[in-house]
């Protein structure tokens, strides 16, 4: 019987076999026969282990990543399309764009877009903190005497501020 961890995988130390398992399970996505289990077993796992793999913790952050980019892509080509059409004066007339169905698609698309796109560049920063939860850096410059200050601020605790 073969051993079901041989690499000695923990939770600091990643199983190989992950990156060859998803390798594989890409490629039968690409070819339309997407299986799980059959990836699982060719790249190295035994058949319980296997069978199991799409309730693994890794299997299932890499999966949610595949559909929030697949969405994303989705969202953009949505922007992208509309930004390429040619509004026309009969609404619901053949091939004419809808205005109220293209708000609507509009509107998820910009959803989707700045919640999943914020990290390159696709939404305004809101946070009181720097990126990732950082101090915030602000450079004061005079222009008066050619001198720069640069004051370090604190993060704002978060919860509910009590008025005395």
């Amino acid at each position: 019987m073969a051993e079901t961890n041989p690499n000695g995988a923990n939770q600091s130390l990643p199983d190989p076999r992950q990156e060859v398992c998803w390798g594989y399970y890409l490629e039968s996505l690409a070819a339309g026969l997407p299986s799980a289990k059959a990836s699982a077993l060719k790249a190295g796992y035994e058949e319980s282990s296997a069978s199991q793999i799409t309730v693994t913790s890794w299997f299932l952050e890499r999966l949610d990543g595949l559909r929030r980019k697949g969405m994303r892509s989705k969202a953009e080509r949505n922007l992208d399309k509309m930004l390429d059409t040619k509004w026309t004066a009969g609404e619901g007339e053949d091939g004419a764009p809808v205005p109220e169905v293209m708000r609507i698609v509009a509107d998820v698309s910009k959803t989707v877009a700045t919640r999943l796109g914020k990290d390159d560049g696709w939404s305004d920063r809101t946070e009181l903190t720097g990126k990732n939860g950082e101090d915030l850096h602000v450079q004061i410059v005079s222009y008066a005497d050619n001198n720069s200050v640069q004051i370090s601020t604190p993060p704002i605790p978060d919860g509910d501020a009590k008025s005395d």
